[in-house]
């Protein structure tokens, strides 16, 4: 009878075990989507200073130009984000941007 509740007993730490390595394998894959989708973010949005440096212009003139419409931002968690594919549309079309009775030409990169 003895045999029998060591036996349980080893059932028992066993379904312990199998409970917690599911709950490390949800947990894994919560942080491996939440990682996924972290980088696709990145792939896609453009932080302010990446969209300054790609276009070498300076905050003004990106100020002007999300003003005016020519390049929409979203902010996400007090951070101004650009889509990368609004900002190639501009570099693209090889834009003279007027702000302040300046012209501002933003080339192709090489």
């Amino acid at each position: 009878m003895e045999i029998f509740y060591l036996f349980l007993e080893s059932l028992s730490r066993i379904e312990e075990l199998l409970n917690c390595m599911v709950g490390l394998a949800t947990e894994e894959k919560v942080v491996a989507y939440k990682k996924n989708r972290a980088s696709v973010f990145r792939e896609k949005w453009l932080d302010k200073m990446e969209v300054l440096l790609l276009l070498k212009i300076g905050e003004r003139t990106l100020f002007n130009l999300r003003k005016s419409g020519k390049l929409p931002s979203k902010l996400v968690g007090g951070k101004m984000y650009f889509n990368i594919d609004d900002v190639e549309k501009l570099m693209a079309g090889k834009e003279a941007i007027t702000t302040d009775s300046k012209e501002h030409t933003i080339r192709k990169s090489r």
